[in-house]
């Protein structure tokens, strides 16, 4: 597998529908079962196994070192930048695949060893858990809030934000197969729901980067464009208005969407005839090329405050009845 750089059918892990399930989580129990059935991943996390949760990767495969290089886990320590670029290293060799682990608002460190792998066209995955001000107590300095666009603006670069325990096992899926792209998995601390829809729909809607997760019967009068924990925000949203033909779009990868044919993109995101919804918990600029002139990008255009994530949701404008009150509001100006 590791000298031919072939990939097998991978087995998904099973996330219980109706449960709450970070997708920080989800990842640990995805590189669970990744891990044994491709012996060259290699990686580990800048001194944050447990909240990365790649301990038991850890455990069952001992550390890298002098006396012991048959060792998977790399214990990179609190070193970032050194860790994506031992990270690109590895992919250069060949043989192996690299992943790393640490908090999205460290991302910042490993800019120029990310923009390289870039250049490089090598195949890195890079976890980023505690994607945006959800993380809470742990206050504005560890709130990723320009981080995910920031991250997006980097040429030849997969961004991924998955909706739920699902959605990031596919996600994980297909960054091991862009043999030539990096990948960074954008990742929450809190729980999300798992989705009802199978594994099948899923991985088929996130392989097109975006992707219908709930429509409307009839033309939609609102579409919600949503990443990440944003995702579950927009479905507790439309439950408030059923009084509106409302479609909801899961967007786990930007780049890959912009991939798509115009007549895909144009099936899932009409350029008239409805409101447009951006929901996603870091800055609004970059989703106005979805929401359109007349749409609504709902975001967070300051640093957090440091607090329970419940608390800052309801601060910061996060919950689904201040959203539908934005939407109504927002209506209410375009009549």
């Amino acid at each position: 597998i590791a000298i031919e750089n072939k990939s097998p059918s991978l087995k998904m892990p099973d996330f219980e529908v109706g449960t709450s399930f970070a997708t920080r989580k989800a990842f640990g129990a995805t590189l669970d079962i990744f891990s044994k059935l491709l012996p060259n991943i290699i990686g580990g996390s800048a001194d944050l196994e447990p909240s990365n949760y790649t301990g038991n990767f850890a455990k069952n495969y001992f550390d890298f070192g002098m006396k012991n290089k048959a060792g998977r886990n790399i214990a990179f320590g609190v070193r970032e930048f050194p860790m994506a670029a031992m990270m690109n290293g590895a992919a250069i060799h060949g043989g192996v695949i690299p992943f790393g682990g640490t908090f999205l608002v460290f991302s910042d460190y490993e800019r120029p060893a990310l923009r390289l792998a870039a250049i490089q066209k090598i195949r890195v995955i890079h976890e980023f858990t505690h994607d945006s001000f959800f993380v809470g107590e742990d206050g504005p300095t560890h709130q990723p809030i320009e981080h995910a666009m920031a991250l997006r603006s980097i040429p030849n670069f997969n961004v991924f934000r998955p909706g739920d325990a699902k959605e990031t096992a596919v996600c994980y899926k297909i960054a091991l197969e862009n043999k030539t792209t990096p990948s960074a998995l954008l990742l929450t601390r809190q729980g999300v729901p798992v989705l009802e829809m199978e594994y099948k729909e899923i991985e088929e809607g996130v392989r097109k980067g975006a992707y219908i997760v709930k429509d409307c019967i009839g033309n939609p009068e609102i579409i919600f464009i949503a990443t990440g924990s944003e995702l579950s925000l927009a479905m507790d949203t439309a439950n408030l208005m059923s009084d509106k033909n409302i479609r909801i779009i899961s967007m786990p990868c930007m780049e890959i969407f912009e991939m798509q044919s115009d007549d895909y993109r144009n099936s899932l995101i009409p350029s008239r005839g409805c409101l447009k919804v951006t929901l996603e918990a870091g800055i609004i600029r970059g989703w106005e090329k979805y929401s359109g002139p007349s749409g609504l990008s709902i975001g967070i255009e300051h640093f957090g405050l440091s607090a329970p994530y419940k608390d800052l949701a309801e601060e910061f404008g996060f919950t689904s009845s201040q959203v539908e009150n934005r939407i109504r509001n927002h209506l209410n100006t375009l009549l």
